[in-house]
């Protein structure tokens, strides 16, 4: 037995000196009190709470023995690698072990510095043997696929060629999958099986047998899978080499792989077999695919259908994000109840239009305590919102149900509140390769059924940047939005609203709208419009006069530029730049002395003037200089700091 094949079987292993630190198998050990190291061949095993060796290893259902080296194996071992029959011997370059569902290693995959490799699987003693298990060491009996048990909890997964690709993406957090075989794999049931209700891309090698192996088996799991895709590698790598694969892909352009492959995710149709339905019918032979061209000359021209101009568009996603306490549910709210009613929206010469439906989906607020009595003033119909239920099964943006109701009520418009809550278990906001999917599922909808999508989400914590990247999650969610609307308190009212429209793909930015919450009355009372932006109203960004703080290489570029070529400026235009730009005067003498910039002060008492200058300007000539100024000054003996 190796060092590998004993640390398969035990949990919590961690690196630890010269050997490993676990949790051991003999008491109910919630942190590792088991050590293992390696010592002239023999593994050696010792649990600091007690547990005798002979426990430990009775309980990973092992014996003493095997934790000691078989001499006479070693020494055949040695002679055949001194043999001159056999001067150079190969190594071991990497070991992939398959795991079934209940994560316990049933085979591996060994793989040696010449590119061979040979399948081990564990013996009814727990020792790894030749072949895969299943009789007469059957060197093609069916392995699972690998990596299913880490993949297991991931609605959309990709599915590769070979192990060294799944572990390419893992190491960036992409869940995938791979055949035991490659493009030679028996196809099995449980295989179908796995993939079943998945979003799925098959990354096929730049290869025949590639592209057999990805048609295979897109048509084996078309039927029940979520949505299958085949991933063609050459249409965003002109040059890539016959029988390259995503992991070359990755390794060729380090910066631009992960954007290469998500224009693929968004930019390939789903997966439809043309010529038959049953797998079973599959030959391997693949019907060239037909080219299907756009010419732009065929294509008619449409207009930006709106549902608040220029905020909301229609067909389209829209963002709106706040700091928590700004009043973004009752603003969405107030378009729900717009929507109901046929209400015109503030700001719009538009007139009394045909009513229509809103759905508001909110995994925050109560529907009866919250949603319902902040609707009352705002007069709705509330016969024309709805929701759909979530009490027995909740809602993610991958759902079925959104599209069904896309389709039965033809909303107008869809509220998420918040965003997060509805993006599924499975999407890691922060990361584009799971969010940009989900996104380009919903914008489609959008625009299938003509309905305003509205996301809200809170804005992060992080201080210095700009309004346009303070939403949480992945700078992808911004960006699939077509229109962008950031909440915030007014900073010189602090009982009024201000609505920016920060981003707008489709039209001119509209003004921001001031607007106070009025729960008692009316719900939400518009005030009117401002020249304030988003940067000037989010409480967390904000420094000193509401204003945006100016980090210090800011500060130290404004600086320059005052002091312009002539290398001074008075301190009356320093206050000034502070005042105007928003920089904190302390700030800005931290960059003073960081530049080496000194003061030189002429007059006495209330009537002196200070002026601030680079070292090497000689003093009595700037005296001079200010002197044949227009604004003269008087000049009595300096003093220079």
């Amino acid at each position: 037995m190796t060092m590998n094949d004993l640390l398969q079987r035990l949990d919590g292993v961690r690196k630890c000196g010269g050997g490993f630190s676990a949790k051991c198998p003999a008491h109910d050990d919630r942190r590792q009190s088991l050590s293992v190291c390696e010592r002239d061949g023999r593994l050696l095993v010792k649990c600091h709470a007690g547990c005798s060796a002979e426990s430990v290893v009775s309980a990973l259902g092992l014996r003493m023995s095997d934790l000691f080296p078989d001499e006479r194996t070693n020494v055949n071992a040695d002679r055949r690698r001194v043999s001159p029959s056999n001067p150079a011997k190969k190594t071991i370059v990497c070991e992939y072990v398959y795991k079934n569902m209940d994560n316990r290693p049933v085979c591996k995959k060994v793989r040696y510095s010449d590119k061979s490799f040979v399948w081990l699987h564990l013996d009814e003693r727990g020792m790894w043997v030749k072949g895969r298990g299943g009789g007469m060491n059957k060197a093609h009996a069916p392995a699972p696929l690998y990596n299913q048990f880490d993949a297991l909890t991931f609605e959309t997964v990709f599915c590769v060629e070979g192990e060294k690709d799944v572990e390419t993406l893992r190491r960036f957090n992409i869940p995938a999958v791979s055949l035991p075989d490659g493009a030679k794999t028996k196809w099995q049931d449980e295989y179908t099986e796995w993939f079943s209700c998945r979003n799925v891309y098959i990354i096929a090698d730049n290869d025949e047998p590639g592209r057999q192996c990805a048609e295979s088996t897109a048509r084996h799991i078309a039927g029940v899978a979520k949505s299958v895709k085949i991933i063609d590698l050459s249409r965003v790598w002109s040059n890539i080499p016959e029988h390259g694969d995503v992991s070359d892909m990755i390794a060729a352009f380090p910066d631009n792989a992960f954007q290469m492959l998500h224009w693929l995710t968004d930019n390939t149709e789903i997966y439809s077999p043309a010529d038959f339905d049953d797998p079973a019918d599959f030959d391997g032979d693949i019907p060239e695919k037909p080219l299907s061209i756009i010419n732009l000359a065929d294509v008619e021209t449409t207009e930006t259908q709106w549902l608040w101009y220029p905020y909301i568009p229609r067909g389209k996603i829209t963002l709106l994000t706040a700091d928590p306490g700004s009043g973004k549910t009752f603003f969405a709210l107030y378009l729900a109840a717009c929507v109901s009613a046929g209400r015109p929206f503030y700001g719009t010469d538009e007139p009394w239009r045909e009513r229509e439906t809103a759905v508001y989906q909110t995994a925050e607020d109560g529907v009866s305590d919250t949603i319902k009595p902040r609707l009352i003033p705002m007069n709705p119909d509330f016969r024309h919102i709805l929701m759909i239920d979530e009490t027995t099964e909740g809602l993610s943006l991958s759902d079925d149900r959104i599209e069904r109701i896309m389709q039965t009520y033809k909303p107008a418009l869809i509220v998420f509140d918040p965003l997060q809550a509805y993006l599924g278990a499975d999407v890691d906001m922060h990361r584009a390769n799971e969010v940009r999917p989900v996104l380009a599922h919903l914008s489609k909808l959008a625009e299938q059924y003509g309905t305003a999508v509205v996301l809200i989400m809170h804005n992060s914590k992080t201080a210095q940047n700009k309004a346009l990247y303070r939403a949480l999650g992945s700078i992808d969610i911004p960006a699939v939005a077509r229109s962008m609307l950031i909440m915030g308190r007014d900073p010189d009212d602090e009982n009024c609203r201000v609505l920016c429209h920060e981003k707008s793909s489709l039209a001119p930015r509209g003004k921001s709208l001031l607007f106070k919450i009025k729960p008692e009355t009316t719900g939400l009372e518009f005030i009117g419009k401002s020249d304030l932006r988003a940067d000037d109203i989010l409480t967390s960004f904000s420094e000193g006069r509401h204003r945006p703080a100016v980090k210090q290489e800011e500060a130290a570029a404004m600086l320059t530029e005052l002091l312009g070529e002539k290398g001074w400026c008075s301190y009356d235009d320093v206050k000034r730049l502070s005042d105007e730009e928003g920089v904190n005067i302390a700030t800005l003498n931290k960059v003073k002395k960081q530049m080496g910039l000194k003061t030189l002060r002429i007059g006495k008492g209330s009537e002196h003037s200070a002026f601030w200058y680079t070292d090497g300007i000689n003093t009595e000539n700037l005296k001079a200089e200010l002197n044949k100024s227009e604004d003269s000054y008087s000049c009595n003996v300096p003093q220079i700091q």
